[in-house]
């Protein structure tokens, strides 16, 4: 897979070509200089900027979106970060940086360079300038609000329009130009139309002072004289505005040329605009996405469920043991037992669930721990939102940690408890005597046994009852008797064994106590 950093140099350096393109097809010949200083910088920023738009959204949400949407047990295990594989995509990464480090390097060497030179020079005013005064052999320049220069270089009457130049790029900040192209050159080293754009910012900026001059009353003769002797004088430094930049022949061309007619000012909208939208058209990417309404009543929040394959249909379930016979005295016959569903999803393992993602529960915010201490019995369906899928509607309502994805789990609303050995008994009226292990005891004491310690139990009605309990077992005796070494008094606790359930119905009219008994699995 391709990193995403080579995705965005990829884009950003297309953008930055083209609107090089622009510029030097359709804008350099016009005498609109400060909007051609805007276009250039503007290039190299939005340049910067165009990949992280993202345009998707925009266009999809004019879209019909059709198709399933599925419900289904996710894989846990895809959260975690494969193990990192080295590619020729990452030695495309390695090579990059490898190129940033030697070009900031360079550019550490430039602006040391610079200090070296400012720190041997001597402060000083020339014509009512003040200057830092060079004993090198090197070209006048200016670097942010300080002006260098070597006045033994130049003739007296040359000395005010050079200084008057290089106060032109102190005035208008062009050493903030001069180093964004550079750092532009840093990261985007690899690309020419980066280095060109740094050199027609460069020439822009040259093109702007000598308009200012010119418009100023300088002789034009006598100036462009100046710029023609100081052309074999050296650079003191690449990153500083040099009186006498390359290109000398393009300033004396742009200096005598006639100013452009407004109706050129045309060009800058539609080169704008056709460079605009086929950057913006870099990123739009098109996906098939399927989609399809899913009514939950359970959820109290309504979120869009992410498009997933469909889960192989359940195995038909397998048909239920016989119950085990119970030792009961005077009871109906058993009627069959009810149909065994099919099991719920398996609870999700703590050590499966992310730990920084949104978790719901019942449409409800909840944490790791709380899912993870689920039944599987309990679950109804399990939702994932991850990556793309996670829509802005949910980081708005979850906050940025939505972005990290988003679980949601819906728990059945009352079901029937899982059932095995029990005594169910039908009735309406008085209730028992219940006597466990030839004690009597309260009615409540069956909620407190474990059903599994249960070996058997007799009921008893009628002349038997009263005959072995008098007036006590007139509404008939439960006789419960347990397994030996069996604990009494315990009750079934949560996450524990949880297939044996107890339901007492109730009891019918009179002495009749009991209308049928019957064990359900």
């Amino acid at each position: 897979m391709v990193p995403a950093i080579l995705i965005y140099l990829l884009k950003a350096n297309i953008a930055l070509t083209l609107f090089f393109l622009a510029y030097h097809i359709g804008l350099r010949r016009l005498t609109f200089y400060t909007l051609n200083r805007v276009y250039l910088i503007g290039g190299i920023i939005l340049s910067s900027l165009f990949p992280l738009i993202s345009i998707d959204d925009f266009i999809n949400r004019h879209e019909t979106i059709a198709g399933n949407v599925m419900t289904y047990v996710p894989d846990f295990s895809a959260w975690q970060a494969p193990a990192p594989v080295f590619t020729i995509w990452t030695a495309l990464v390695y090579i990059f940086w490898v190129g940033v480090s030697l070009m900031a390097i360079r550019f550490s060497i430039q602006l040391f360079s610079l200090w070296k030179i400012h720190s041997r020079s001597e402060r000083g005013e020339i014509n009512g300038f003040r200057v830092h005064l060079l004993q090198q052999q090197v070209n006048p320049f200016s670097f942010f609000r300080q002006i260098y220069i070597n006045p033994s270089l130049h003739k007296a009457m040359e000395l005010p329009a050079i200084l008057r130049h290089e106060k032109v790029h102190v005035r208008q900040w062009h050493s903030a130009d001069v180093l964004l192209g550079e750092l532009n050159n840093i990261f985007y080293w690899f690309n020419p139309g980066a280095w060109l754009m740094t050199t027609a910012i460069r020439e822009n900026l040259e093109f702007i002072t000598d308009r200012y001059l010119l418009r100023q009353g300088v002789d034009k003769t006598t100036y462009q004289y100046s710029l023609i002797k100081v052309s074999g004088i050296p650079y003191a430094t690449a990153i500083a505005n040099n009186f006498n930049f390359s290109h000398l022949k393009n300033r004396i061309i742009m200096m005598n040329k006639k100013k452009s007619s407004g109706y050129q000012l045309v060009r800058y909208l539609v080169s704008g605009m056709l460079v605009g939208g086929l950057v913006l058209s870099l990123n739009y990417s098109r996906a098939t996405v399927a989609v399809q309404q899913v009514s939950h009543p359970e959820k109290t929040d309504t979120i869009p469920p992410t498009p997933q394959p469909a889960p192989l249909p359940p195995k038909a379930p397998k048909a239920p043991p016989a119950p085990p016979k119970a030792s009961i005295i005077g009871v109906a016959p058993v009627p069959p037992a009810p149909p065994v569903p099919p099991a719920p999803p398996p609870a999700p393992k703590l050590d499966k669930l992310p730990d920084n993602a949104v978790y719901l529960l019942d449409g409800k915010l909840s944490n790791k721990i709380a899912v993870a201490a689920l039944n599987s019995h309990d679950i109804e369906t399990i939702e994932v939102w991850k990556n793309d899928d996670v829509k802005d509607e949910m980081v708005a309502k979850y906050g940025e940690k939505a972005r990290n994805g988003v679980i949601s789990i819906v728990t059945r609303k009352g079901p029937a408890a899982p059932k095995a050995n029990v005594t169910v008994i039908t009735g309406n009226k008085p209730d028992p005597l219940w006597v466990i292990n030839g004690k009597i005891a309260p009615p409540t004491a069956m909620k407190e046994m474990n059903p599994a310690d249960i070996e058997h139990i007799d009921v008893l009605k009628g002349q038997s009852a009263t005959s072995l309990y008098g007036e006590k077992g007139a509404n008939g005796v439960i006789i419960v008797t347990t397994k030996p070494g069996a604990a009494q008094g315990t009750t079934l606790k949560s996450g524990g064994d949880t297939t044996n359930v107890i339901r007492v119905v109730g009891f019918k009219s009179g002495v009749d106590l009991l209308d049928s008994i019957r064990v359900i699995k």
